[in-house]
């Protein structure tokens, strides 16, 4: 999308390249040109166009900042103006019209200071070309129109180049204000929706995501499975190593458990230290031998800057009923939670099923879960 606009853009300077090769023709058509100083006008005018459309359309320009290469097409083109403009005779008034739109088509998409430079270049050029003029002796009876241009046409060029900058000041003032509002924009919504802490999904957006979901599975039938998962002995994890500890086991549980689940999967810190994971379109057969899989990953888990701290969780799976609500969903897996806590931790258990132990306890590795 980027290179077809870019490519527009290009193409919207054939008008001001069509009008100079009217301009020329005319002048030709008038004896004010001869005809070699014509073709040689209209052929660089022709090269110019295809050159910098052929480096925009290849997509070879798109390295540099501005990949419509605006400032030196203009600088070429306010070039060839001046070649027109030594050469037109009486017609060259026409030529100060084309340097000006040039400005103006330019402006939109230059920084505030080429604006300002081109406009400057602008001035010495038509300065430059009065004084080839003069010393070649091209001038003959317009040396008065020529000072006319030179005076009113370069005082207005140049404040049309000062207008320029302003606008382009304006453009790139608003265009940072936008990109600050969008940035805050999205720093609320982070906030609204994600864990500050563990940059898990938080409790509100899980919840509005499980409604969803349980809505879906509603009209198609598919499975759907949610793990309720508590760090066993947290507290004594902040007692004993401190509250920072606790901090860095709640990131890195969140971080690896995202780095283990589907991407499917929806992953949210519940609340203190447990989190909830939403697993669609699979059975409770299934879900458990994830959370089976989880489970004894994060029993192997090293956390920075402590290494002696080990963590293991307890996890209630439950699988969605025909009709049931997201609250009563919850509370079948906290039931089952309950229960693998009951049973020692370090367990994950099914609900809505007899007691269900995938894995037999294990002894708590670590000094903080002794």
């Amino acid at each position: 999308p980027h290179q077809r606009r870019h490519v527009l853009l290009i193409l919207l300077t054939l008008q001001p390249y069509a009008v100079s090769v009217g301009v020329i023709m005319h002048s030709v058509h008038l004896g004010l040109l001869d005809l070699r100083a014509a073709q040689q006008l209209t052929i660089a005018s022709v090269i110019t166009f295809l050159t910098f459309f052929a480096l925009v359309r290849s997509g070879w320009s798109q390295r540099f900042g501005d990949p419509v290469l605006t400032f030196p097409h203009a600088l070429v083109s306010i070039g060839l103006c001046m070649m027109a403009y030594i050469q037109l005779g009486e017609n060259r008034g026409n030529v100060m019209i084309l340097i000006a739109q040039t400005i103006v088509l330019a402006m939109f998409r230059l920084k505030p200071m080429q604006v300002l430079l081109l406009g400057v270049f602008t001035v010495l050029s038509l300065s430059a070309s009065i004084v080839f003029m003069m010393m070649t002796g091209s001038l003959g009876n317009g040396s008065s129109s020529v000072w006319t241009h030179f005076v009113v046409g370069g005082s207005t060029l140049l404040t049309l180049s000062l207008i320029g900058k302003w606008v382009s000041d304006i453009r790139v003032r608003i265009g940072r204000q936008a990109r600050e509002l969008q940035e805050a924009v999205d720093t609320v919504k982070q906030m609204a929706t994600t864990d500050m802490l563990t940059g898990a999904l938080n409790r509100r957006m899980m919840t509005d995501m499980a409604e969803t979901e349980l809505r879906l599975i509603e009209r198609t039938g598919a499975p759907l499975c949610v793990a309720l998962i508590d760090i066993d002995h947290f507290k004594h994890v902040n007692d004993h190593f401190g509250h920072h500890a606790g901090d860095a086991v709640l990131r890195g549980m969140a971080q690896h458990t995202q780095g283990q689940i589907r991407q499917v999967d929806k992953f949210s810190r519940w609340g203190g230290e447990e989190f909830l994971i939403m697993l669609p379109n699979i059975a409770s057969s299934e879900a458990m031998i994830a959370v089976e899989r989880l489970r004894q990953s994060v029993a192997a888990l090293n956390f920075p800057g402590y290494p002696e701290l080990r963590v293991t969780f307890s996890a209630g799976v439950a699988q969605a009923l025909a009709g049931e609500t997201l609250e009563h969903l919850i509370e079948r897996a906290d039931q089952a939670l309950y229960e693998a806590k009951g049973l020692g931790r370090n367990l994950s258990i099914l609900a809505g099923a007899d007691i269900k132990v995938l894995t037999p306890p294990q002894a708590v590795s670590g000094e903080a879960l002794s």
